[in-house]
């Protein structure tokens, strides 16, 4: 891989982590730059090779989709699994199927990455309060901005850029290294990560277990059916109206019950 193409993975691993505030904040950054499919698109754009990264972005995608950050607390770090595993994977010429099981290991890296930053970030906070005190409003600025935005590109930069340079020929060895039998175990195991994740996320937004249902039809218009996407979005679609207005009807009814 050239220097220039690792270069730019890691500036965007940081510039797509949840502390950068470059591009449009945590909206342009942690949320758009920072997610694993656009990440994955990216580095495909980078390396030359978009229809491998995106494969192995939507894998990630599916994987930590019900991923939330509450108070800046990260369960998971997704930007660094989001360029990284791809960017490994294409430049070590390695399965994609393995890219659940590399991810998991990447992700908690970032982790270790970010709690250290903010370990170390005390130091400027700490020296701002002396500035405050003293109604340096320009010494503020160069903690709180500069200061902890050059740690926080240090921190999340410098080990990116080493897992790249270094990664491609160790990660290579490694998976030559891995016996079929157990590359085949990797790969079903990983395959059950993304239906987690998307069971994770079903967990939080539906409300009414009963509809889970629906998503099992859709599963089953997908997998043994082999319907595309749009036509089962267009089933989706006249299912709900139907509902609403099943729904409607009966709420209706129960509430002229309750008036007479």
């Amino acid at each position: 891989m050239h220097i220039l193409q690792i270069f730019l993975i890691a500036l965007f691993a940081y510039l797509g982590s949840i502390g950068s505030p470059w591009i449009g904040g945590l909206t342009g950054g942690w949320y758009t730059l920072g997610r694993p499919l656009v990440a994955s698109l990216i580095v495909g754009i980078i390396l030359g090779d978009v229809p491998t990264a995106l494969a192995i972005g939507i894998t990630l995608q599916a994987m930590y989709i019900g991923v939330i950050t509450p108070g800046a607390v990260l369960p998971f770090d997704v930007n660094y699994a989001g360029y990284l595993v791809p960017a490994v994977i294409i430049m070590s010429k390695a399965d994609p199927s393995i890219a659940a099981t590399l991810a998991v290991p990447v992700a908690m890296i970032g982790v270790l990455i970010w709690n250290l930053t903010w370990v170390l970030n005390v130091v400027f906070v700490h020296r701002a309060d002396k500035f405050a005190e003293e109604g340096n409003l320009k010494g503020m600025k160069i903690c709180n901005v500069y200061g902890g935005q050059a740690l926080n590109f240090i921190c999340r930069f410098v080990p990116a850029f080493l897992i790249l340079y270094f990664g491609g020929t160790m990660m290579q060895s490694v998976v030559n290294s891995i016996p079929a039998g157990v590359q085949s175990y990797l790969s079903v195991v990983s395959g059950m990560l993304p239906a987690l994740g998307i069971g994770l996320l079903l967990n939080m937004i539906v409300k009414d277990k009963s509809f889970i249902g629906i998503f099992l039809v859709g599963f089953i218009l997908t997998t043994y059916l082999k319907l595309p996407i749009i036509a089962i979005a267009v089933i989706g679609g006249v299912i709900a109206l139907f509902y609403y207005k099943i729904a409607s009807a009966m709420a209706k009814k129960e509430e002229e019950g309750n008036n007479g």
